[in-house]
């Protein structure tokens, strides 16, 4: 008997959803980036921030969308470890971050409420996990960022890439070679570079939840060399 397309398209949702509710359980907080920074947590409006303090006292920002289903809370460990190197992180709440639109108000909201520390121009980049690493492209967009770092990216089955980044941007996907839920090929590879100009794509270890244990294994490790090349001044 066949399946349906519809079914498949459910059912993969469905994996990607209770993947990150199951890794969620066993999550190791905690970041392990080592950077210059100290990092303090804030809530704001549908946003959480880790604020750093320390380095020159003058940051750029990493706006982050989470997976489907997941919280910030899942994926603590790894922001924090980016905010260690001295980035502002504005992660959005919500646990459906493909519009983009709730990751660029957390942006929106650091610069506003962060402006001292930020300044009044600082380089943005946006990121995320899953259906928030598709969304990282629509977030860019409606925020004009410098850079997008999508972290396993879905393009497929949560969310889709509404229109190609700005020429200027730069862009890397990460995927990893045991994540049978989001692979690079054959789709989200392919969406992501036909959507970018200045693209790199990265490949490493981990399955697709490596991003919520800990600072994100090998996955982190990536992110975070990204974060670190384009937003620390």
């Amino acid at each position: 008997m066949k399946i349906s397309n519809k079914l498949k398209l459910a059912g993969i949702s469905a994996a990607l959803v209770s993947g990150l509710f199951m890794s969620g359980s066993a999550l190791a907080i905690g970041g392990g980036g080592g950077g210059a920074c100290s990092v303090d947590t804030e809530r704001g409006s549908g946003a959480r921030f880790f604020v750093p303090s320390g380095g020159d006292g003058n940051y750029n920002i990493l706006g982050w969308g989470n997976g489907t289903g997941g919280s910030v809370t899942v994926y603590s460990g790894l922001l924090e470890s980016v905010a260690e190197q001295c980035i502002l992180v504005a992660a959005a709440t919500t646990s459906q971050s493909g519009s983009g639109r709730d990751v660029a108000s957390a942006v929106n909201q650091a610069k506003s409420r962060y402006s001292n520390i930020v300044g009044s121009d600082p380089k943005v980049c946006t990121s995320g996990h899953s259906q928030g690493g598709g969304g990282s492209f629509n977030a860019a967009n409606r925020l004009d960022a410098d850079c997008v770092i999508a972290v396993q990216p879905d393009t497929v089955f949560t969310t889709r890439i509404d229109r190609p980044v700005s020429s200027d941007t730069d862009v890397v996907c990460i995927f990893s070679t045991g994540d049978v839920l989001a692979p690079a090929l054959p789709s989200n590879g392919r969406n992501c570079r036909n959507n970018s100009t200045r693209y790199t794509q990265e490949l490493t270890s981990g399955t697709h939840f490596a991003p919520t244990t800990g600072d994100g294994g090998a996955v982190g490790d990536v992110m975070r060399e990204y974060s670190e090349r384009w937003l620390v001044n």
